[in-house]
């Protein structure tokens, strides 16, 4: 080979470590290349925190962006919704929520597995607020496909499906959330069967896995990506702990706020009275394998 042969090669992989760069690292953020939303579970008790909750993420949507909500399962205490006439839409979801005029992108919890899942499936014709329209979907906003899953029932259908989902998604972050946590220091703790099913298909692949359950604010690392959110200080808070994993824990109520550009997710709690009590940065992964 002469060396104008032996140049192209060459020449090839810079271009495309340069392209590559740039798609994670150098270019301006747009509107349509960035989107933000808060995320929160645990929330349908109807009560005087569910609307302090409420009335906190209404204020700060006003001053920060806020796309949507993901709605993190347990909609509806004690045991879900008998039909889409229930009283608890409104007492519980929609009276309560009056005032976030959002998107709820909503997963099934455990309580709402007590109730008629259909409902709430089908809730989703008769509302422009509720958004179920499976019990699990996938949808993109921005840089971002988030897969909303059903961790109650998470059999081997659906842990095909998600993993057939990730591996076909061109988005550049990906985010997972359902209800229950994978890794927690909450009252609820780790889930055994989620790490055996689940966590081989998020590992390294997902870049966060968002859930309530336990209900608490935390944020947790382990072993690199996906990065671990449980947001359910909502309702009825519990006390929560710190461990290894741990980055920040609360049982204040609160919720998270995700912003998310090509470049980097900025990821925020902040409680009811508007206070920011934590943030991280992440930067986005890049792949230059040519």
């Amino acid at each position: 080979m002469n060396e104008i042969g032996k140049e192209v090669p060459l020449l090839r992989f810079c271009l495309i470590l340069v392209f590559a760069t740039l798609s994670c690292s150098h270019l301006p953020p747009t509107a349509e290349s960035q989107t933000s939303f808060v995320a929160f579970g645990d929330a349908g008790f109807g009560n005087k925190n569910q609307k302090t909750l409420a009335l906190g993420v209404s204020s700060f949507c006003q001053k920060e962006r806020c796309d949507f909500v993901a709605l993190l399962g347990d909609n509806f205490y004690p045991s879900g919704v008998k039909s889409t006439s229930d009283p608890k839409w409104q007492s519980h979801f929609e009276e309560p929520f009056s005032q976030i005029d959002l998107p709820f992108y909503a997963v099934l919890g455990n309580h709402d597995y007590g109730g008629s899942i259909e409902s709430q499936i089908d809730y989703t014709a008769k509302s422009t607020k509720w958004k179920m329209p499976q019990r699990y979907y996938s949808f993109i906003r921005g840089p971002v496909e988030f897969f909303a899953i059903d961790t109650q029932n998470f059999d081997l259908k659906q842990a095909q499906w998600l993993d057939e989902k990730l591996k076909a998604s061109s988005s550049q972050w990906k985010c997972v959330y359902g209800h229950h946590p994978i890794f927690s220091y909450g009252t609820h703790g780790d889930s055994t069967q989620l790490k055996t099913l689940l966590l081989p298909i998020l590992r390294n692949r997902a870049d966060f896995y968002l859930t309530g359950h336990d209900h608490d604010l935390q944020y947790l690392v382990d072993k690199g990506r996906p990065h671990f959110i449980v947001s359910g200080a909502t309702g009825h808070p519990r006390e929560s702990k710190k461990g290894t994993r741990s980055l920040y824990a609360s049982h204040r109520i609160g919720f998270a706020h995700f912003q998310f550009t090509q470049n980097k997710a900025v990821v925020r709690f902040v409680e009811s009275t508007g206070k920011e009590v934590f943030e991280k940065i992440v930067q986005a992964s890049c792949n230059t394998t040519p």
